[in-house]
């Protein structure tokens, strides 16, 4: 039976603030790169370190979560705190995106597109793909960016990204977890 301490946040609660935490490094950061060179937000190996940075944090936060009650937590509930967490961090960082996109800065949606259409030809050519195989792919992939950068693309990405965070959650869980001992 799990139970907490008289003084420790509820499940939401606790994940409500580290979601607030979390997005608010994640728009700090965005908005750092962005000062510093916006083409750093079109760069696959800083966000693969991002991501790894934010499955650290969300590992910390599970845990910190746990230690805040009984030290024990199922797997369900490190399961609900990890997706809260991102959900509400995830929010944050969409609600930012459009405000840089369409008030702070309308021009860069295309600035990215184009840096993403050069780093995408870059690496087809690199791999050796035929020059119509490149043609068409960077066709269909400045339809597909440009789409991503509306309001609307970015609130359906924020749907499909739910989807890979409930997986996330699912994978950190497993660290997070802690059952009580049986006892006979």
């Amino acid at each position: 039976m799990e139970q907490t301490q008289p003084n420790s946040p509820s499940l939401f609660q606790h994940a409500l603030r580290s979601g607030l935490l979390l997005g608010a490094v994640s728009v700090g950061l965005t908005f750092l790169l962005y000062v510093v060179d916006y083409s750093l937000l079109a760069n696959w190996k800083l966000l693969l370190l991002i991501i790894a940075i934010s499955l650290g944090a969300l590992i910390y936060f599970g845990l910190d979560y746990r230690k805040s009650g009984t030290g024990f937590l199922t797997y369900g509930k490190a399961f609900q705190h990890g997706f809260i967490t991102l959900a509400i961090s995830g929010l944050m960082g969409i609600i930012f995106n459009i405000v840089l996109y369409t008030v702070i800065d309308p021009e860069l949606p295309g600035r990215l597109t184009e840096v993403a259409l050069e780093n995408t030809e870059a690496m087809m050519r690199k791999f050796g793909a035929p020059e119509d195989q490149i043609e068409t792919a960077l066709e269909d992939a400045r339809v597909s960016t440009q789409a991503s950068y509306t309001v609307a693309g970015m609130l359906k990405s924020y749907l499909w990204v739910l989807i890979f965070y409930a997986i996330i959650a699912a994978i950190t869980s497993a660290f997070v977890k802690k059952n009580e001992p049986e006892t006979f």
